[in-house]
């Protein structure tokens, strides 16, 4: 089983503002903006639409659309009783999966850049001040079955299903993970210091991976720097991870493997 490290959600250049940790420790990716998306009005969590999220944490999202993918969150829009969780990718991105050989049984760890957040007295949310900026594991997809050709159109609530090239690929997940039947082949994670990849005190490319004790080895990434692995004299052992990419898919080892189910088997 590979373990992708997938990033998703708003950034710098797309939203512009980091997805909140909300007060009950929900971690809630925005999608990133797409003029013929689903709008944000359209999406809600807990009675509140992400469109008026967006605006009370100061972004601005207007009457636009979203590219809502991965679709892992159940109940955000009105899905048709078919709805299945999603993870659509395309182009460069998904030539980069396929040269890595990403296929049935793998497994998508998706993470993005998040902060905290707090209600205020007034009722408005809004980042916690001084709250640091975080990349942090949200949700995963274990992938059951892939999707090409025609047969996206099935899925015409996911903003990949209209694309019938070869060059596009749906991830579907699988009912159950592959090692529990107990345990979803799909799910969402809430705040835990174990979802954080940050090294802590240092910046958001470089992340703690090397601390995970079951690692023996340094797993190879792809689309790593050559350096990639490094030493901090303050901090100790780290990986600088690439400032853009969307896929990180990571050695198949059993340790790595072991992590990232331990990450799964504790929610």
């Amino acid at each position: 089983m590979k373990i992708i490290l997938s990033r998703k959600g708003f950034d710098s250049k797309y939203g512009g503002i980091p997805s909140p940790i909300l007060p009950d420790g929900t971690l809630l990716s925005l999608p990133i903006p797409q003029m013929d998306g689903r709008a944000y009005s359209e999406l809600s969590y807990d009675g509140a639409t992400y469109k008026g999220i967006i605006e009370q944490l100061g972004g601005k999202c207007g009457d636009g659309g979203c590219h809502l993918d991965p679709d892992i969150r159940q109940a955000l829009f009105d899905a048709p009783s078919e709805w299945k969780p999603i993870f659509g990718q395309k182009g460069t991105a998904l030539t980069h999966l396929t040269n890595q050989n990403v296929g049935i049984g793998d497994l998508f760890l998706f993470f993005g850049w998040f902060r905290q957040t707090e209600q205020g007295k007034d009722g408005i949310l809004r980042y916690a001040p001084k709250a640091p900026n975080l990349h942090i594991l949200y949700g995963y997809l274990q992938v059951g079955q892939m999707v090409t050709g025609a047969d996206v159109e099935k899925y015409g609530w996911h903003p990949h299903s209209d694309d019938i090239a070869d060059s596009n690929r749906l991830f579907v997940a699988g009912e159950n993970a592959s090692w529990g039947s107990g345990i979803n082949g799909w799910g969402v994670f809430s705040y835990d210091r174990k979802f954080v990849l940050i090294k802590e005190g240092m910046s958001r490319s470089c992340w703690c991976l090397p601390d995970i004790p079951a690692f023996e080895s340094k797993p190879i990434i792809s689309g790593s720097r050559k350096d990639a692995w490094r030493v901090d004299p303050k901090h100790g052992e780290y990986y600088r991870a690439m400032d853009i990419g969307q896929e990180f898919v990571i050695e198949e080892i059993p340790a790595v493997a072991e992590w990232a189910k331990s990450l799964i088997n504790s929610i």
